[in-house]
């Protein structure tokens, strides 16, 4: 009766065990997908950021060449496209800015920062704003 026992104690300690090791690989494999995914995130934060940064550099070296005429950039790094766009700025009476109306403000633009890439079989898109001037008057 022992030897009995003994092979069910050791077949249910054997399926606990299993268990547990299949939980653990399903739960390393959701954080493996995890990780992955937050690192195309990361990337496109970078590369919105390197955006903005591109047209602060470009005013710096001059706003009447570079950014007065400049509405839009389209570039492809690896497979994120990055888009951008640079709008007009209006301002009220009391000079500050609004959406519409107004009197246009030739020294402040709005810049947007948009990258896009595919991830799962759906576009994904991260978009950042800015404000910029003619801070040189150049």
């Amino acid at each position: 009766m022992t030897k009995g026992l003994t092979l069910v104690e050791v077949m249910i300690a054997s399926t606990i065990i299993l268990g547990a090791v299949v939980t653990l690989l399903g739960v390393y494999g959701l954080y493996f997908k995890t990780a992955l995914s937050n690192a195309e995130l990361v990337q496109a934060a970078y590369l919105a950021e390197a955006g903005i940064e591109e047209i602060r550099f470009l005013r710096d070296q001059s706003w009447s060449t570079n950014i007065a005429s400049l509405t839009s950039t389209t570039t492809w790094i690896d497979n994120f496209q990055r888009t951008v766009n640079l709008s007009p700025v209006y301002r009220d009476a009391s000079d500050d800015i609004v959406s519409s109306g107004g009197t246009l403000d030739s020294n402040t633009k709005l810049v947007t920062s948009s990258v896009s890439w595919q991830a799962s079989g759906a576009t994904t898109t991260r978009n950042i704003s800015t404000y910029i001037t003619n801070l040189y008057a150049n």
